[in-house]
């Protein structure tokens, strides 16, 4: 099982690798509309934490907690994935949040910022843009909140 959890991780890791590379090269500058008044596609760079917060302080120490912090949360998430017995929803959450942490940690130790495109909305108000690590990590977390214990 724990070979599992780390396929589950690094195949999050590079499809959240991949989309960003797509959402770089073909989105800089487009919007595309996928279901209109609900979804669309769009490049946003997120230099703060997660929805943007913190987005306008200047680089320096910020950034270099905003690296730090998530990849202690990820050694730790590794550390149970390869070390404990975990229950199969807690080892598919602890995999969702790690392939999803450090895709985004990747975005931040190597860009400075992370790449965000996933734009939902209704009307006229939006969600924060994300990407699919914000999805993954999102999810392991409502697994986790939800007790999903039943194997």
């Amino acid at each position: 099982m724990r070979k599992f959890g780390l396929i589950i991780s690094i195949f999050i890791f590079l499809t959240d690798r991949l989309s960003k590379y797509f959402a770089f090269k073909y989105l800089t500058g487009e919007v595309i509309n996928v279901i209109p008044s609900f979804l669309s596609l769009r490049y946003v760079e997120n230099r703060g934490a997660a929805f943007s917060i913190f987005s306008n302080l200047k680089e320096g120490l910020w950034n270099i907690l905003l690296i730090i912090l998530p990849l202690s949360v990820c050694l730790v998430l590794l550390y149970y994935i390869l070390k404990k017995d975990l229950s199969k929803s807690t080892l598919i959450a602890f995999s969702f949040i790690l392939g999803g942490a450090a895709g985004n940690i990747y975005d931040r130790i190597f860009y400075g910022k992370v790449i965000d495109f996933i734009d939902v909305y209704i009307g006229s108000y939006h969600w924060p843009t994300f990407n699919v690590a914000d999805m993954f990590v999102f999810f392991g977390c409502l697994i986790i909140v939800l007790g999903f214990k039943k194997d």
